[in-house]
């Protein structure tokens, strides 16, 4: 079944349900996935502080790791 068909079906079958708990327990399933969904905004301090982190990585001011350094690192750690 396509996404399209499924919307249609589930549309018409919420459209004929009349039990209010249901209801609102289908009301919390949708309104949890919009929120994992949602796209949050950066304040202006945090995207400066992002701006100047890249400016000071493209000036090569940064130190980086490879990923073999990041795990040596960890797995002397562990130890």
């Amino acid at each position: 079944m396509t996404t399209t068909l499924l919307k249609k079906k589930l549309t018409k079958a919420i459209n004929e349900i009349e039990d209010e708990q249901f209801l609102k327990a289908l009301d919390t399933i949708v309104s949890s996935k919009q929120e994992d969904e949602m796209i949050y905004e950066l304040s202006a301090a945090q995207k400066k502080e992002l701006d100047k982190r890249l400016a000071n990585y493209k000036a090569g001011k940064t130190k980086t790791y490879s990923w073999e350094e990041v795990k040596a690192t960890l797995l002397k750690r562990k130890k």
